[in-house]
């Protein structure tokens, strides 16, 4: 081991003292640490072992002083093409600890003020005497501070690798975020990697023209997002007519801002050429129904914004989609970029179109959604 990491390890190993918990840059600002990221820039290519032997040691770690190392880990991954995947289960691992550590804090800083923790405000923990604090029980005290700087990390993880993204969300973390979110804002934006779909195999079916095809789609969170790329790959592949959508004019900018190659400067909007059901919006006789029994809109019978590919209602396992003409709109319905827009650099949200079924698949499966329904 380079002795620059070793005198870095044992540094981080040590309990964070009083003046470091008050202001945590100091613990950025050590000379061990600015030693490391100095030894680090002179030899890059010695970069991925270091972040490596530094994982190793992350649980061993006083934890505030293990953000700033997961942080530092989590500068390497992001400019990684493939994440060591390893690595990035014990920075999840870190957060798991850490993130139930933090809510504790909360329960204490409850407990100190005598209120409900419900009662408990942000201005409350503003004022909160940290040195009582560090002196009572320190390690919920320290996660708590220090939580938000996981969250680069830990975005670039999810965001970047599906299998981690499972990883992390077999934690269920929702719980202990929106247990935090009150005081600390920023955690909201780990959702965006929470809701980005893995990769979703869809059955697209089109009444119409009495076709169907399956796709994958990947790293996106809504169902506007899902349509904008999937009717510009019809256009891409030159099926739109196939699948009976008329009319389609295809906008660059707007596939651009979709797969994340562009940015938008001023509003931008999509529009859908079809409606698009689920499975519960057809009925015996192959006719759509997209009201509740109080004549609303039932959103479970459509696929509306907020719904993500693997949301989308399944039959045997197999999600569907189906396409038509025919339905509910008198105008096309449009959404904002903010539907179809690449929210993390290492997403890379896609629709994959893969084969077309079989005339004899396309009845099978018709009849199956008519009779599930009835």
């Amino acid at each position: 081991m380079e002795s620059v990491v070793k005198e870095y390890l044992d540094y981080a190993k040590e309990k964070s003292n009083i003046d470091e918990v008050v202001n945590k840059k100091l613990v950025s600002q050590n000379e061990k640490f600015l030693n490391l990221k100095e030894y680090v820039k002179i030899n890059p290519e010695k970069e991925a072992d270091i972040c490596r032997e530094i994982s190793l040691e992350l649980s061993n770690m006083d934890i505030l002083k293990s953000y700033y190392a997961a942080n530092f880990i989590g500068h390497f991954l992001y400019h990684c093409k493939n994440i060591d995947e390893d690595i990035g289960k014990r920075i999840i691992d870190l957060f798991y600890t850490n993130i139930d550590n933090a809510c504790r804090f909360i329960e204490n800083a409850a407990q100190l003020y005598n209120v409900d923790e419900d009662d408990l405000t942000e201005d409350d923990i503003a004022k909160i005497n940290i040195d009582i604090m560090y002196r009572l029980d320190y390690k919920p005290l320290e996660a708590f501070i220090g939580i938000d700087m996981m969250i680069a990390p830990i975005m670039t993880i999810i965001c970047s690798n599906q299998s981690l993204r499972k990883y992390f969300n077999s934690f269920n973390f929702e719980d202990h975020i929106e247990y935090l979110e009150p005081y600390i804002n920023a955690l909201s934006y780990i959702y965006v990697g929470i809701e980005a779909c893995c990769k979703t195999k869809i059955l697209v079916l089109s009444p119409k023209m009495e076709r169907g095809f399956y796709i994958e789609a990947s790293d996106m969170s809504n169902g506007y997002y899902l349509i904008t790329l999937l009717e510009s790959e019809l256009y891409k592949k030159n099926l739109l007519k196939r699948y009976g959508i008329d009319n389609y004019e295809f906008d660059e900018h707007v596939y651009n801002i979709a797969i994340g190659e562009e940015h938008a400067r001023e509003i931008v909007e999509a529009q859908a050429h079809q409606q698009y059901y689920t499975i519960y919006a057809v009925q015996k006789d192959g006719k759509y129904n997209v009201e509740d029994e109080n004549g609303e809109l039932d959103l479970n019978n459509i696929v509306y914004g907020d719904m993500s590919p693997e949301e989308i209602p399944d039959i045997e396992g197999t999600h569907i989609i189906i396409m038509d003409s025919e339905g509910m709109w008198n105008k096309p319905i449009k959404w904002g970029m903010e539907y179809f827009s690449k929210v993390h650099q290492k997403l890379n949200p896609y629709v994959k179109i893969l084969d077309e079924i079989s005339d004899e698949e396309y009845k099978n499966w018709m009849e199956k959604i008519k009779n599930y329904n009835s």
